[in-house]
């Protein structure tokens, strides 16, 4: 009888999750498109105040129905007022209401999430995109300087938004299947990336989906080098690739060819980030920087943002928060390893490398990735790939 109880405490614990889980999603997506022209900064204030009330109800969850013990309860807490002062001193609040729903995710299946989320965010792709074409929401139009490319964001805030969502949901479906496609919906999803390039003009969101169609075409041969690199080989490149990132950033030099070429390729990202180390200096519990992204609702801005998530974490949020971002990437990859589920590490590979050139790395509408911290993984045997 009692165990009968725990398990209907837990099924609704969990149907909790995935009800506050879908409308976070709804919101985190809307604030990123360009609604807020439409509707106005009252729109932005709802959203925030929708995104409050799901996070509190998990939080509920945790504490009501997780059963935790207490000292877990007090690590949790130490956990939530860490990351909430940190974030409030950098004015962002998404790594906070990220770290609630990771909390969260206990006890939850990881598969139901990957599924909720591709429903949720491929039904909002397409219905913004709809909105878009009727002129209900501003499609934004950009010009890419001196290459005379046209790009839209068909209702997303920016192209690269729209080209990073396309990107962050080709990596969840993929995790949900293991990786395992046929060659005739690898072509398709092909077709998808080559459409998205052709609208947006994102050209590393675009590398990183083909990137990601390459493992999924190899997916035989890749999976058996991840396993002989294995978790701390991985764990020491992702490591030293963020430490890469910031150091070349840091040592930029706009006068130098070589340096300034590819500064270029990656679309000034070099340049914005030695700004920062320039003009602010580094903080161990981080400090606000005003930016100005292409998709500021007023439209006539300066533009000025920091797209690199590893120079964001670090001069926005601080070092301690820089070694606990690297720290949850390890723990993702420790459990992956764990469970054999080496979709999931390749998936964190692909998150690393992408978080050089954008900031989506804390927004769970992008990377649904991090819920499998704690999230229940599936256990996936080597010989499925072999």
């Amino acid at each position: 009888m009692l165990e009968k109880l725990a398990l209907n405490k837990n099924n609704l614990g969990n149907q909790l999750y995935m009800f506050c889980f879908s409308l976070y999603l709804i919101v985190n997506f809307m604030a990123g498109t360009t609604l807020s022209r439409t509707l106005g900064l009252g729109a932005i204030v709802i959203l925030l105040r929708l995104s409050q009330l799901a996070a509190l109800l998990v939080f509920c969850k945790i504490i009501i129905f997780d059963r935790h013990k207490f000292n877990t309860i007090l690590a949790i807490l130490v956990g939530a007022c860490f990351l909430f002062i940190v974030c409030k001193q950098a004015h962002e609040l998404d790594p906070f209401f990220m770290y609630i729903f990771i909390v969260g995710a206990y006890r939850v299946d990881f598969k139901q999430i990957l599924n909720k989320y591709i429903l949720v965010v491929l039904s909002l792709l397409l219905l913004v995109y709809t909105a878009a074409v009727l002129g209900v929401v501003p499609n934004n139009i950009m010009w890419r300087e001196g290459a005379g490319v046209i790009r839209a964001g068909l209702g997303l805030a920016t192209p690269s938004d729209l080209a990073a969502h396309v990107f962050y949901l080709m990596l969840a479906f993929a995790m949900m299947r293991d990786f395992i496609f046929s060659r005739q919906e690898i072509v398709f999803m092909a077709l998808i990336a080559v459409l998205i390039f052709a609208i947006t003009n994102s050209r590393l969101d675009a590398l990183l989906m083909l990137l990601l169609l390459v493992i999924m075409y190899f997916r035989r041969y890749i999976f058996k080098a991840v396993k002989y690199i294995g978790f701390k080989g991985l764990s020491l490149l992702i490591a030293l690739y963020a430490l890469g990132n910031l150091l070349l950033t840091y040592f930029f030099d706009p006068y130098d060819p070589v340096y300034n070429q590819l500064d270029a390729l990656l679309s000034h990202r070099l340049l914005f980030g030695k700004m920062a180390f320039e003009k602010y200096s580094i903080h161990l519990f981080g400090q606000y920087i005003y930016q100005n992204g292409n998709g500021d609702p007023r439209g006539f801005v300066v533009y000025y943002f920091i797209d690199s998530a590893y120079v964001q974490a670090l001069m926005m949020f601080g070092i301690v928060f820089l070694l606990f971002m690297l720290g949850l990437l390890v723990y993702l990859l420790y459990r992956a390893f764990k469970k054999q589920y080496y979709g999931l590490a390749i998936a964190v590979l692909l998150i690393a490398l992408s978080m050089a050139v954008n900031h989506h790395f804390w927004h769970v509408s992008y990377n649904v990735s991090l819920l499998a911290l704690l999230a229940v993984l599936p256990t996936v045997s080597d010989t499925k790939y072999t």
